[in-house]
C-alpha cells in the first residue's frame, strides 16, 4: 500500500513542479516516470497470463504420523522472464506451511516436492495455490489461484495392544480389579438390591421379604471356556466430558484407545461395531473384515466431542442392540458415576463390561480415577485407568493394570 501511493505521488509531484516551473527537464522525466510504470504493468499483465501450474494428486488417506507428498510444477510459456514468484499454498493441514519464492525464466519451469507430517485425525484441503507475480522493480503485483482442490482423511493413530484382554482371566491372589463378569455362574455370591433390567427368577424371595424391598441374587461370572464374538466400543463424545488441550484431551486419547482397539479385534477376527454421540449419531453394527475396520477409523477421524446426549442416555438408548455374550467396552472420563446403573444392567443382561477410565484430574478436571474405579469394580465391572501423559500400551496392559 505504501509503495502504490509512492507510484502515485511522485509522478503528480513532478506533474505539478513541470505546470509550475514550465521546466523541461521535468517535463522529461514525468513522461519517463510514466513510461516505466505502463511498461512494468505491462510486464506483470504479461507475465501473469502465461503463468500456470498443477500438483500431483495425493494419497486421499493418511495416518497420524505418516506423510503425505505431493509435486508441484510451476510454468512460464511466455518469452518474457518472470523475475520474482512467490507460491503459497492454501491448505489447513495442521503443523504444514508450503512457500516458495523463485525466479522464472522465459518459457522455464520450475519443480518441487513437499512432505507434511500428518499430526492430527480429521478431514483437510490440499493441492490449491495461490501465485503472486511481481514486475521487476516491485511496483506491481498480482495473484492467482491455481491447482486442484484434494481432500485427504488423516486416520487416528493406532497402536499395538498385545496385552489388553477385554476378557482377563482370573487369578487368585490378584487384585479384585482383575475380575470381569461375564454371565451368571452356577452359585450366587451376594444379594443386592433390584435394579431394572435384572431377571425376575435370580430374585431372593427370603431376603425380599425380610428387607421390604425387592432383592436379587448375584452370581459369580462362569468364566470357564469362555469366548466372545462380537465387541461394541463406545467412547465418550458429550461435549460437557471433554478436557483437557491441543492434543492432550480426553477426546483424542478416547479416539486413539477406540481405533487400536478396532484394529486390534478386527485382525483378531471378531467382530466389531461402533457407538458414539458426538458431532452427530455414528453407530457401524458389529461386522469383521479391512473393509469394514476402514469404516471404523473413518468415523474416528472425523469423530469429534461435540454431542449433546449424555453417554448413559446414549448406551440406556442402545442397550437393546447388545447381545448376550458380546463386550460392550466403554472409554470415558471418570466422575461419570450415573454411568454405573446402566452398565450394571448391561452385565446382568449377560454382557461383558470393560471400562478404560480417562483419569479426568490429570487432564485439568475435579474427579479422580480412583473413586470412580472403585465403584465400578464394587458393580463388578472390569477397569482399566488411564492418566494423561501416560504410554497408551502399558495402560492397556492386563498385567501391570492395577490403581
Amino acid at each position: 500500500m505504501k509503495i502504490r501511493r509512492v507510484i502515485i505521488f511522485v509522478p503528480l509531484l513532478v506533474l505539478a513542479l513541470a505546470l509550475a516551473g514550465g521546466f523541461t527537464w521535468l517535463w522529461r522525466l514525468f513522461i519517463l516516470m510514466v513510461i516505466v510504470l505502463l511498461l512494468n504493468y505491462l510486464w506483470l499483465r504479461l507475465s501473469d497470463r502465461a503463468i500456470g501450474g498443477r500438483v500431483s494428486k495425493p494419497s486421499a488417506l493418511c495416518r497420524v504420523g505418516e506423510s503425505l507428498e505431493e509435486k508441484f510444477t510451476i510454468s512460464n510459456r511466455s518469452r518474457i522472464p518472470s523475475p520474482a514468484i512467490e507460491v503459497r499454498e492454501d491448505t489447513d493441514l495442521p503443523g504444514y506451511r508450503n512457500v516458495v519464492a523463485f525466479n522464472l525464466p522465459s518459457r522455464g519451469s520450475q519443480s518441487w516436492r513437499t512432505r507434511a507430517i500428518c499430526r492430527r485425525r480429521g478431514q483437510y484441503v490440499v493441492g490449491n495455490f495461490t501465485v503472486k507475480v511481481t514486475d521487476p522493480l516491485g511496483l506491481f503485483s498480482s495473484e492467482k489461484q491455481l491447482g486442484e482442490r484434494h481432500e485427504v482423511i488423516v486416520y487416528p493413530q493406532t497402536l499395538e495392544l498385545p496385552y489388553f484382554k477385554a476378557l482377563p482371566s482370573l487369578e487368585m491372589g490378584k487384585s479384585p480389579r482383575r475380575w470381569l463378569a461375564s454371565e451368571a455362574g452356577p452359585s450366587a455370591a451376594r444379594v443386592r438390591d433390584y435394579t431394572t433390567g435384572d431377571n425376575y427368577h435370580h430374585i431372593h424371595w427370603p431376603t425380599t421379604a425380610h428387607t421390604g424391598k425387592l432383592m436379587v441374587r448375584d452370581f459369580e461370572p462362569d468364566r470357564s471356556n469362555y469366548n466372545f464374538r462380537s465387541i461394541w466400543i463406545v467412547p465418550d463424545m458429550n461435549r460437557a466430558s471433554r478436557l483437557g488441550e491441543g492434543d492432550e484431551t480426553t477426546e483424542e486419547y478416547a479416539i486413539k484407545v477406540a481405533a487400536s482397539l478396532a484394529k486390534k479385534h478386527v485382525e483378531m477376527g471378531k467382530e466389531v461395531g461402533l457407538l458414539a454421540a458426538g458431532d452427530r449419531s455414528y453407530l457401524s453394527l458389529p461386522d469383521t473384515g479391512s473393509q469394514h475396520l476402514h469404516r471404523l477409523l473413518l468415523d474416528l477421524a472425523l469423530m469429534k466431542a461435540e454431542g449433546e446426549v449424555p453417554l448413559e442416555a446414549l448406551i440406556t438408548s442402545q442397550m437393546d442392540r447388545f447381545e448376550a455374550g458380546s463386550v460392550v467396552l466403554v472409554i470415558m472420563p471418570s466422575g461419570n458415576q450415573n454411568i454405573i446403573t446402566q452398565l450394571r444392567q448391561i452385565r446382568n443382561r449377560g454382557m461383558i463390561v470393560t471400562v478404560v477410565l480417562l483419569d479426568a484430574r490429570s487432564f485439568g478436571g475435579e474427579a479422580s480415577a480412583e473413586s470412580t474405579a472403585h465403584n465400578l469394580i464394587a458393580n463388578g465391572l472390569y477397569v482399566y485407568v488411564m492418566r494423561r501423559g501416560s504410554e497408551i500400551t502399558r495402560a492397556l496392559d492386563s498385567r501391570f493394570n492395577y490403581i
